[in-house]
């Protein structure tokens, strides 16, 4: 016979066996359910990924393209600023050893100094209404022009680098 003590632990027993069985259960139904949410958030962190990776690529693609029309664009500019350097010195040399002479029209006096003005009027020609500039002052004023030149090309350089850069 069964004594009350042994019914304790048999019930005891079979309370612990299916406590233990519905906690395997569970476990397993929470961890199939868990392995669902690892799977579904690995799939949208992938998507994310994928998402971030196409966006930054096609950045790159932009920044590149970018940097091509600025490359193109500063070369371009490069050599218009080197041709008008170029052509500034080789006119102040010019100016300089005399091959070149720069000139200034100049007004004709309103009076003679006691010469009468039909006398003035018939003695002037195209020749008489201009100056020649002395050699260094107009090596000067052409160095100046010159730098002016190259500040018109550094700011149309500038201007199309600012369209491009702000250009989407």
């Amino acid at each position: 016979m069964i004594t009350a003590g042994m019914r304790r632990w048999a019930l005891f027993f079979v309370v612990g066996f299916a406590v233990s069985c519905g906690w395997l259960v569970n476990g397993w139904r929470l961890g199939a359910e868990l392995a669902q949410v690892r799977a579904g958030h690995a799939a949208e962190l992938q998507a994310i990924a994928e998402t971030s990776a196409m966006a930054l690529a096609e950045q790159q693609r932009a920044r590149a393209a970018l940097e091509a029309r600025l490359a193109k664009s500063e070369t371009l500019y490069y050599g218009k600023l080197k041709d008008a350097e170029k052509n500034t010195d080789r006119l102040v040399a010019d100016l300089s050893a005399a091959r070149q002479r720069l000139r200034v029209r100049t007004a004709p006096a309103a009076c003679g100094d006691g010469v009468p003005a039909a006398a003035i009027a018939a003695s002037l020609d195209d020749g008489g209404q201009r100056a020649d500039i002395h050699p260094e002052d107009a090596a000067a004023l052409v160095r100046i022009t010159g730098e002016a030149d190259a500040c018109a090309v550094k700011l149309t350089a500038l201007q199309e680098w600012a369209r491009s850069v702000s250009a989407p």
